[in-house]
């Protein structure tokens, strides 16, 4: 992999798994927070991860897939995949159901160490999921039937105009990469320096 996170923590070079305008937003924005100084680099990887994920499983390896192959091909001291997911939360019979739309990210560094965190979650009707998942089809084909919105960009997101203006995809990309990288922010706590540390993928 790529240089030492350590050695280069001031100015670390920050490889997305995506080119997507609110995922590559939404994961500047979180590594300034804490990473002033951090330089990015996006990797198209549109053709290689599949689309609309269904299920946390599914979408916690698209969001790995993404952070894995981001920092192989980035050369980078970090790789951050970003992946939105639809995720049933009760079942009360066979064709229905509660489902939300949840980002999840992935984040390692060039010690191999990997971490997961996710945004905040919004309903999702239960018949388009249905449509989504005969189709295996994308969220966003239907975004206007879902919102009524005539256009949606993708830095708003289907979720700015279910929210009317609360909630930005961008917003949910920070919040997910945001929270994966308390472990680099809390090396003691999460024994960082250690192999009791978090997991580390295989180089």
């Amino acid at each position: 992999m790529a240089r030492d996170t350590a050695a280069s923590a001031r100015r670390p070079l920050v490889a997305i798994g995506s080119r997507n305008r609110a995922k590559v937003n939404g994961v500047r924005k979180a590594f300034r927070l804490f990473f002033h100084r951090a330089n990015f680099k996006e990797v198209d990887l549109t053709s290689r991860v599949k689309i609309q994920p269904m299920g946390l499983d599914e979408t916690v390896k698209g969001a790995r897939q993404r952070a894995e192959l981001a920092i192989k091909e980035g050369k980078a001291d970090f790789g951050v995949g970003v992946e939105a997911g639809i995720i049933r939360l009760a079942e009360e019979n066979a064709e229905e159901g509660f489902f939300i739309n949840v980002q999840i990210a992935a984040v390692v560094d060039s010690a191999g160490r990997l971490s997961f965190g996710s945004s905040s979650g919004f309903p999702i009707p239960a018949r388009f999921v249905t449509l989504i998942g005969a189709e295996r089809a994308e969220l966003d084909k239907y975004a206007h039937e879902l919102t009524g919105a005539k256009k949606i960009t993708e830095e708003e997101g289907v979720v700015y105009h279910l929210s009317k203006g609360r909630l930005s995809r961008v917003e949910m990309t920070e919040q997910c990469v945001s929270m994966a990288l308390i472990p680099w922010l809390n090396k003691a706590t999460f024994e960082l320096g250690s192999e009791r540390g978090l997991p580390r993928i295989s180089k």
